[in-house]
This record gives structure tokens, C-alpha cells and sequence, in this order.
């Protein structure tokens, strides 16, 4: 009975370790997602304004001809 006992606490042993194992790497996935998304959205923001700042100062050199 010992022995049955002893097995079957090894086996839920294992059984735990692997559940908290394949949560830690859904969770380490899950971060490496919303780290991914975060990039894109501030790298989006910065060309954004980069294609603005452009196209004002764009705007305004050929508002400076145009009154030349």
C-alpha cells in the first residue's frame, strides 16, 4: 500500500510540474505576443509622425514658393 501510495503522489508530482511547465511557456508566449504588438503599435506612431512631419514641412516649402 505504501509503495501504491508513494507511486501514485510521484505521479501527480509530475503531472503538476508538467501542467505548471506548459502554463509557464503559454504564458511566456502570450508576453512575447503583447511585446510584438506594442512594437508594431509605437514603430506605426513614429512613422506616422515621421510621414507628417514630412508632408508639413513639404507643405509649407511649396507655400514659401508659391509666395516668392
Amino acid at each position: 500500500a505504501a509503495v501504491k501510495a508513494q507511486t501514485e503522489r510521484e505521479k501527480i508530482l509530475a503531472q503538476a510540474k508538467a501542467e505548471v511547465e506548459a502554463e509557464r511557456i503559454r504564458a511566456k508566449e502570450e508576453l512575447r505576443k503583447q511585446v510584438a504588438a506594442l512594437a508594431v503599435a509605437g514603430a506605426e506612431r513614429i512613422l506616422q509622425r515621421s510621414i507628417d512631419e514630412a508632408a508639413h514641412s513639404d507643405i509649407l516649402e511649396k507655400l514659401v514658393a508659391e509666395l516668392n
